[in-house]
């Protein structure tokens, strides 16, 4: 009998134990937590499962799996309350979330409803992207932690390619992770201790602080190079940046905005405090585009600057440093089918340390008439025509100033009649009337100047061009169906301007080119060219045309030079240099251009110039550059890029000045950044010899690392200015022919 009622007593309990509990939780109507919450169930199998004697408790050992919403808690032993989600674990620990998170640990103190807890020992992973190790992590919510002496990283392995050791850790998923007293480590070796520190951890536009650049300088030892990201809204975001070159602290700001696709812009600023000097230099900027009523474009940018220029002692672009003074401008513009209009305001202003010069168009107004045919006549009409109003300081030295302002209308009317003589031959002459208005005039007595009052300059141009005879063969390529097609294009084109008005002409402060435009001219330009057009298939009755050479030869005869009257003992010039212009892309991974001038005068070689850069396969080019000029600056450009796997990249560029046998630059770049790894770097070395006057930095040598770690964003921090001195496939190599 006693056996019968032990037996009776066991068998539920044994059911009990090897089955599976769903603890469905009981509508409370005074609880503050809404009812779906209260009604989500929390399931638990394990292989062994016991109602404790407090009330809504649970025991759970061996294999425990327990289940509420989309969150699974796996453990060698639970107790916990069904009612309240709150409970112990431990052993083999190991919590996933619906994002792919998953969280191992020795022992844990959970809330399953609000999410809340602590995890010992713990190893994590968020999001399928992010690697985690603590002593202890502290849950506050499904989406922010906090964890003690811990290790951040986004590589696998048991030692990963890079990590952060820190005191603490602030995460929140999705969003960024504060540290404090953090150690980076690669490979497990310690490189860069950091007493606190920001990781965006979303690779969308997200606010907080990009990784730093560190470097070093010949004249100044170590720099540092800090920004600030602000993502303040889908359409605006701003960069702030602290950084430390050349003997001082550089600050700056960087705002970026795009309302539409039509109306943009930024606004920037950099402020300089130089140790050297003791000076402070300045930079503000602004550039705004927008479509505005009834079709019209405007177009803005400010450019502002201290008189000692910023650009010139610490900006690592090559055309920022080399400028001389500031440009401010607005356009408004509007283009019709024949006709276009613009009104274009500028003012600039030196930034040179000796000079003051200033210029100012306030505004310049240009309406153009394309050619259009008069009715069915075999005329053609067009008009060029503007008005401006100019002011400008004569005496460029600081210590004096003359300002000249005057204003200008213009005429320029035009009538073109065009001639098919033959199939292969055409004529196109053009006859045109100028009128141009000046407010006030302008002579020179040495350094002296004297204001005059207002005059009218009158004068008018013939041009005749005659095309041909052109000739031309095509070329067709064996077992291809791609041709070459080969041109000569000879040209002939005279230019005509009487000499009348030199009373007025002489009284012109000019200040472009329609200043110039009244001079006396007889002239007849020769020209012939060779082209190589090549015609290749690129789809199912698709073709394309591309120039893969250009070959062009040009000279002017003088006809007033020769035959004007001269003094005994003056020789004529009428003969211009002639000039040779060579450009050629025979195959996608060749370039070679050349252009020169001779003189037939001296027989001498005046301007050379060539370029060669070959692609012999795709992560590798190599281009060349000569530029030289007799009596002028002479200097040797040499640009590489080269990328290895897996991932590595080499850029080298520099320019060597013949006339003082030495390097103006060398920037070396070393790269390190492949997709399949989860982190990457850039070394670069930057020398630069500058040959400015009153300026003490001639040698300038830095050297600047960045690091960057893949799936926390993007934390290259480098000047994005343009590091090489061209790209290979650069816009001035031959385009498409239509």
């Amino acid at each position: 009998m006693n056996l019968i009622l032990k037996l009776i007593f066991l068998l539920p309990l044994v059911f009990t134990l090897t089955g599976e509990v769903c603890a469905q939780e009981t509508s409370h109507p005074n609880s503050k937590i809404p009812t779906s919450k209260n009604n989500d169930p929390i399931h638990i199998s394990a292989d062994h499962v016991m109602q404790v004697t407090k009330k809504g408790s649970i025991l759970a050992w061996g294999q425990v799996k327990v289940q509420h919403k989309n969150q699974t808690l796996w453990a060698d032993k639970i107790m916990i309350n069904n009612k309240t989600g709150i409970g112990k674990a431990r052993g083999h620990v190991i919590l996933e979330g619906e994002d792919g998170t998953r969280m191992k640990a020795k022992e844990t103190i959970f809330d399953l409803k609000s999410k809340q807890g602590k995890l010992y020992e713990s190893k994590t992973i968020l999001s399928n992207q992010v690697r985690l190790t603590a002593k202890e992590i502290e849950n506050f919510s499904a989406n922010h932690l906090i964890l003690d002496d811990a290790t951040l990283t986004t590589c696998k392995g048991v030692i990963p390619a890079w990590k952060i050791e820190a005191k603490s850790i602030d995460v929140k998923k999705g969003d960024r992770a504060l540290f404090r007293q953090a150690v980076l480590k690669v490979k497990n070796f310690p490189i860069l201790y950091i007493p606190i520190g920001y990781l965006p951890m979303d690779t969308k536009r997200k606010s907080g602080f990009l990784f730093p650049t560190f470097g070093w300088s010949k004249i100044d030892g170590v720099l540092f190079d800090q920004k600030y990201f602000w993502a303040i809204n889908r359409w605006s975001d701003a960069t702030f940046n602290t950084n430390r070159v050349l003997g001082g602290w550089q600050h700056g700001v960087d705002y970026r905005y795009v309302r539409s696709n039509s109306t943009q812009g930024r606004i920037n600023g950099r402020l300089y405090k130089d140790n050297l000097t003791g000076g402070t230099l300045w930079k503000a900027g602004a550039r705004h585009t927008q479509d505005l009523p009834n079709k019209f474009k405007f177009k803005g940018s400010l450019d502002l600057e201290s008189q000692q220029s910023l650009n010139r002692i610490v900006n690592n672009n090559i055309e920022e440093r080399t400028r001389r003074n500031t440009d401010s401008y607005a356009s408004v513009n509007k283009s019709w089918d024949n006709s276009s209009l613009d009104i274009l305001t500028r003012f600039k202003e030196s930034t040179s340390y000796t000079q003051d010069d200033t210029l100012g168009e306030l505004p310049k107004i240009t309406y153009k008439l394309q050619q259009t045919q008069i009715g069915s006549t075999p005329f053609y009409f067009n008009l060029d025509t503007s008005s401006a109003w100019f002011v400008t300081d004569l005496k460029t030295q600081k210590e004096e100033d003359f300002m000249f302002k005057t204003s200008r209308l213009d005429l320029h009317p035009q009538l073109t009649i065009p001639l098919a003589l033959t199939p292969w031959l055409s004529m196109s002459s053009t006859i045109g009337a100028r009128e141009t208005f000046y407010g006030r005039g302008l002579t020179t007595s040495g350094s002296e100047y004297k204001k005059l009052p207002s005059f009218t300059r009158e004068s008018f141009d013939f041009r005749s061009i005659i095309q041909g005879p052109k000739v031309n063969k095509v070329y067709h390529l064996d077992n291809s169906s791609d041709k070459i097609k080969h041109l000569l294009e000879p040209r002939l084109t005279f230019n005509y301007v009487p000499d009348i008005d030199e009373r007025d002409r002489l009284k012109i402060k000019a200040f472009d080119s329609i200043d110039y435009i009244g001079a006396p001219t007889n002239s007849i330009t020769y020209e012939f060219g060779q082209r190589l057009l090549k015609k290749f298939k690129i789809g199912a009755n698709q073709f394309e045309t591309k120039q893969v050479l250009r070959f062009n030869i040009s000279q002017t005869y003088n006809i007033r030079e020769a035959t004007m009257q001269k003094q005994s003992g003056d020789d004529r010039l009428p003969f211009s240099n002639l000039f040779f212009d060579f450009d050629s892309r025979p195959m996608e991974s060749i370039i070679l251009n050349t252009d020169a001038s001779y003189n037939f005068n001296t027989d001498l070689i005046n301007t050379f110039n060539f370029e060669a850069g070959v692609k012999p396969v795709k992560n590798l080019w190599v281009i060349m550059e000569r530029r030289w000029t007799r009596d002028g600056p002479s200097y040797m450009l040499g640009t590489l890029d080269m990328a290895l796997k897996p991932g590595w990249r080499i850029q080298y560029s520099a320019r060597y000045d013949e006339s003082a046998s030495t390097f103006r630059e060398n920037q070396f770049s070393l790269l390190y950044d492949n997709p399949c790894k989860c982190w990457g770097f850039s070394f670069d070395i930057i020398d630069r010899n500058l040959d400015a006057t009153n300026n003490d930095r001639n040698d300038q040598t830095q050297f600047l690392w960045t690091i960057k770690l893949r799936g926390l964003g993007d934390f290259g921090s480098r000047s994005k200015g343009r590091f090489l001195h061209r790209d290979f496939e650069d816009s001035s190599f031959p385009s498409t022919i239509n």
